[in-house]
């Protein structure tokens, strides 16, 4: 795969400008000790190199401040587009018209107290995406409600079997002959009906237990299946008024559901019409002005690349590479979604569903290829704050300069570990190990010169890849002007078929250029590149022995010249590929028409064909078929045959321990299934919900809670319950936040809509618009943080206006003074609900978010370690079916990748909770990144393995030393090591085998039979391959040392050993002369 390839060698270019001996062990090893820092040259550098880096210094600046000074933030600024305005018009249409059930007298009357439901329904799930997946949403609604409905009457006509019918007569007739005497007789027998006067044990108890065992359910679903959340949040809203008020009812009523089920219902109804009628988007329209708007990410990633290849000393910005990647991985995460559901719907346009979901593939390469090139940026900067500026190489002018300090540094950890001995809390965790790693990063530091031969072949890339760069900007606006062409002209506008020739043929022409320009760069590069360093090559192309003097890598701009030309060809040729197929699209499809589903194509082919449904020869032409096909047909079940085979293979090699019974197995599986987290979290639901419901089903308390609807307690109690403490926490303060917030925001618009009257309808729907569409803009555009403040405010502002509304034009039991007094009670409301729910929350142990997350990432730890079992495995035999194991290397990563992404969100919850955990916030988050590039490197291993030759192979493990036992050993100890570490908390022993860079020392020289590098084998793809896999296996053990470090940062560490040379630097500086000989020799690669 060329999207991989590329991907390893990132942070070599910074590290073959650093030493002789040895150039890859720090190209990948970016990213070892601190966070990237700003690029601080050092007096050795030139004084043009400073001025040059000044004058960039300046221009980013200037860029820094502009960005800076714009008012809006960036989640604001980016959908201040023409298609967002009308998802903005379509959802504020939507939960505007959604308040008309309240102000419309037949409607309220109708629907009933809560007719302003239907609006928090539309602010959960707003029509702001595709129809097909606005449906599903929709209809996971509805499911809620169904299965709480059913539900509800099945228990609510069990609590009826349970009711003593003698008793219930006696105080029923009691309370009619009470009323006979008052001057609403059906006011009073109703009020005493919700006093609690007809409550019997035997009914209620039947009630609560069923309508638990449904909460538990929906509450197991919830946290067992995110997609559901909707199921489980309509269904328990549903049930919660056969727990509150059936158990005070004097006769089975099936339809109590409905003051919940009409206005929900409806605005389902109302969402899905104006995602029909108000600016409707099919999924192909929506998917390609979504695949439009990614190539903008792409743009953003080439400048960055021309910004850095021109000026070498630009200083990166990190957090802006990160935010890019971030945007792609969630723009191609939408797109995924309109692929998802394209073959289910009509379009109308020149393309298909299916000529759009063609380009599905090419773009998801191009991500890649565009997520791989800004990999090496930041990669490339991390080198720099660390080989670079961690530190500079003026403090080192002799070698005898360097190892007095170094001599120094062991020195003073010596000492301060015997005057400390008793004081481990002065001591810094993982000191032996950067002491160790200095001394590695000391040999990988550059001299002077030799920055200067890597300057000037990076400005020979620059140079040569000029047009290129050029040429795919020009690639990217062609792209982008033929699908906004295709489709903006789907109903009107269609372009005269002489304009399209033109088109045709301009584009052609853009594309013939990218290729030429491709091609010109394979032809020039290598040569370029070669050129600042062709002094180390003799008359016949081979590499020139190096020195014992020279102790530096000799050909670093040589590596990143060779590193940045595959990254920019591989983005170039997926531009190629690209722009091929819509220009061949383009030539095809000339004309709109009415596309069907192409789901449903086949359907109604067979439907339509004039074959008979009874043929005798049917079974002839079945078999004639299955013969052609064969090869398709055999094809997957080959494949799943070997996917199931892999999987047996991976259990064989798993030994088991003590085997059980089965009777001791299933009952320890059904203790964990109450037991583990999501038991956990379900059992709190019910418990808050039976502490909330019960004192609304007894006598004493009974009128009290109808009065005060502690309904509405019941239902924030339930819904703010989380997994774990963190989220539990950001809950509740996002909750209050958007409580008082959108309090504020309902008395305004009462006030202002009604004044001291009972209001009017045109009044508090006019003042309510600009309300709705802030809430709208917060929930569709905002990031996901703000979601639950803004839901929640929106609540309250339609609780306070509906409320004070029905206060007058609605007959009730219950009175509240409109305005102040309904916000009032709703925020006592909250405040009781939240109350409720952190006692049942903390007690009797809080879940602790930190922990789960610590003990995700070692199973995720566990996942890798497996992982590099089997690359190893299959480096170390022989593979036969590439293509299929690569297709399952691509599977396993993007399982393990997703998995990784899923953390991120339970991570950063982390900082809200009170947590006695070794780990932190940021911490997990650094563990998290570090494990993403341990994976990255694992992959980029795994699908190179089958590419190499054995000459190849043999180069690599003399190397290396990365195929031998003790180093397998070493690394499969290590990542045991951590994962328990990340389970327990416990501190990590002082002496491990790290850093794993040292092994990186042992190098081929000509007498391990190695032929020498060539300038001909620098254009040979089959070295590239090699260069990149080198790379990979230089990453992954400078990543697994970072990742020891940061987890010895948290957890600290134990059992110190005193009297063991900490890795000194004498054991890699004073070896003898072979030794020396061997390193020197480290130029053949």
């Amino acid at each position: 795969m060329s999207a991989e390839a590329p991907s390893t060698p990132r942070a070599q270019d910074e590290n073959n400008n650093t030493t002789s001996n040895e150039p890859e062990p720090h190209q990948d090893e970016g990213g070892i000790l601190e966070k990237p820092a700003s690029l601080n040259t050092g007096p050795d550098d030139s004084t043009t190199i400073k001025n040059e880096y000044a004058a960039t210094e300046r221009a980013d600046n200037v860029q820094t401040a502009s960005k800076k000074g714009s008012v809006l933030p960036d989640w604001v600024t980016e959908h201040l587009t023409l298609r967002d305005f009308k998802i903005l018009v379509r959802c504020s249409i939507a939960g505007w018209a959604s308040f008309l059930f309240v102000v419309i007298d037949p409607v309220l009357q109708n629907f009933g107290q809560a007719a302003f439901m239907g609006m928090l329904c539309l602010f959960i799930n707003p029509p702001s995406t595709i129809l097909p997946l606005y449906l599903l949403a929709a209809t996971t609604i509805l499911l809620g409600i169904c299965l709480a409905w059913g539900w509800g009457t099945l228990a609510f006509l069990a609590a009826m079997s349970r009711r003593d019918d003698d008793l219930y007569n006696v105080r029923y007739n009691a309370i009619r002959q009470a009323a006979a005497g008052t001057p609403n007789p059906r006011f009073y027998v109703q009020r005493q009906i919700f006093n609690g006067e007809l409550l019997e044990a035997g009914p209620t108890i039947t009630m609560l237990a069923m309508c638990s065992v449904f909460v538990y359910f929906m509450a197991r679903i919830q946290a067992s299946f995110p997609k559901l959340t909707l199921v489980s949040i309509f269904g328990i809203i549903v049930i919660d008024p056969y727990i509150t008020t059936a158990p005070l009812l004097n006769n089975f009523n099936g339809t109590l559901p409905l003051i919940f089920v009409k206005p929900l219902a409806s605005a389902v109804g109302i969402g899905v019409v104006l995602s029909l009628l108000c600016f409707p988007e099919s999924c192909s329209h929506a998917t390609l002005a979504l695949l439009t708007k990614s190539l903008g990410r792409v743009r953003e990633a080439l400048d960055i690349t021309k910004a850095t290849l021109q000026d070498l000393e630009r200083d990166i910005a990190v957090e802006d590479i990160k935010k890019l990647k971030q945007k792609i991985i969630e723009e191609r995460t939408e797109i995924d979604l309109g692929f998802t559901f394209m073959g289910l719907e009509f379009s109308l346009g020149r393309w298909s569903g299916e000529d759009v979901r063609s380009l599905k593939n090419t773009f998801q390469d191009l991500y890649i290829r565009t997520t791989v090139l800004l990999n090496f940026h930041l990669l490339r900067q991390e080198y720099r704050s660390k080989i670079l500026d961690g530190a500079p190489k003026a403090e080192y002018t002799t070698d005898g300069d360097s190892d007095s300090r170094l001599d120094k540094s062991q020195e003073h950890l010596e000492k301060s570990k015997k005057g400390h001995r008793h004081e481990k809390h002065q001591r810094r965790a993982g000191a032996s190990q950067t002491l160790a790693t200095l001394t590695v990063y000391e040999f990988l530091r550059p001299e002077p010169e030799i920055l200067k031969l890597g300057q000037d072949a990076l400005k020979a890339v620059e140079d040569v890849s000029r047009n290129l760069l050029t040429a795919c900007d020009d690639a990217l606006l062609t792209c982008s002007e033929i699908m906004t062409s295709v489709n903006c002209t789907r109903w009107f506008g269609s372009p005269k078929q002489s304009e399209l020739d033109s088109l045709v043929i301009k584009h052609a022409q853009a594309l013939e250029r990218l290729k030429d320009e491709r091609d010109y760069f394979v032809r020039h590069a290598v040569d370029r590149v070669v050129e600042p360093v062709s002094h180390f090559f003799d008359e016949e192309g081979k590499l020139v022995e190096a020195t014992e003097k020279e102790k530096t890598v000799r050909l670093p701009g040589l590596m990143i010249g060779i590193n940045y030309k595959h990254r920019i060809l591989s983005v170039a040729s997926a531009l190629i590929d690209l722009l091929e197929k819509l220009t061949d699209l383009e030539m095809k499809r000339t004309r709109g028409r009415l596309w069907m589903p192409f789901a449903l194509k086949g359907l109604f082919s067979w439907a339509l064909s004039p074959e008979p449904v009874r043929d005798d020869n049917a079974l002839e032409r079945t078999e004639t078929r299955q013969e052609k096909e064969g090869g398709k047909a055999k094809k997957p079940k080959a494949k799943k045959d070997k996917k199931t085979k892999s999987k047996e293979v991976a259990q064989q090699r798993q030994t088991e321990g003590r085997q059980r019974s089965r009777f001791a197995q299933a009952l320890t599986g059904v203790f964990h299934w109450f037991t583990n987290n999501e038991g956990v979290f379900a059992a709190r639901v019910v418990i808050v919900t039976l502490a909330m419901a019960i004192p609304g089903v007894l006598r004493p308390t009974a009128e009290f809670c109808y009065d005060n609807r502690s309904i509405w307690a019941l239902i924030m109690a339930q819904l703010t319950i989380s997994q774990f403490m963190g989220d539990f926490v950001f809950s509740v303060a996002m909750r209050t936040f958007g409580t008082v917030v959108g309090g504020v925001c309902g008395l305004i618009v009462w006030y202002i809509g009604a004044g001291s009257g009972p209001g009017n309808p045109y009044g508090i729907m006019a003042i309510l618009a600009p309300f709705v569409v802030i809430g709208i803009t917060i929930r569709v555009f905002a990031p996901r943080e703000w979601m639950m403040p803004g839901v929640m405010g929106v609540a309250t502002l339609m609780l306070v206006v509906g409320y004070s509304w029905e206060v007058h034009y609605l007959p009730q039991l219950i009175y509240a003074e409109p305005g102040y007094g309904v916000f009032y009670r709703r925020l006592l409301l909250v405040i009781v609900g939240f109350a409720a729910a952190i006692i049942v929350q903390i007690f009797p142990r809080p879940p602790s978010a930190t922990r789960n997350a610590a003990k995700s990432l070692a199973t995720v730890l566990s996942d890798l370690t497996q992982f590099y079992s089997d690359t190893m495995s299959n480096f170390l035999s022989a593979q036969d079916d590439e293509e299929v194991s690569a297709e399952e290397i691509k599977e396993r990563v993007a399982d393990l990748y997703t998995s990784m992404q899923e953390l991120i969100p339970r991570i950063q919850m982390v900082k809200f909770e009170p947590s006695s955990s070794p780990f932190t916030s940021d911490n997990l988050m650094d563990i998290a990144d570090y494990l993403g590039k341990i994976l990255e490197s694992l992959s980029i291993m795994s699908l190179l393995t089958p590419k190499l030759s054995p000459a190849y192979k043999r180069r690599l493990e003399v190397q290396t030393d990365f195929a031998r036992t003790e180093t397998i050993a070493s690394i499969m100890a290590i990542l045991g090591v951590l994962e328990g570490s990340l389970r327990t908390g416990y501190p990590l022993a002082e002496i491990l085998p790290v850093p794993l860079l040292r092994r990186l020392r042992k190098v081929a020289g000509p007498a391990d039979g190695m032929d020498a590098l060539t300038r001909d084998m620098l254009k040979d793809d089959e070295w590239t391959t090699f260069v990149v896999m080198l790379m990979s296996i230089t990453s992954l053990y400078s990543r697994i040392d970072d990742l020891v470090l940061h987890i010895k940062g948290a957890v600290g560490e134990k059992y110190f050993v005193t009297g063991i040379p900490h890795h000194s630097h004498h054991h890699h500086h004073h070896h003898n002369n072979e030794q020396t000989s061997e390193e020197n020799s480290s130029v053949n690669v």
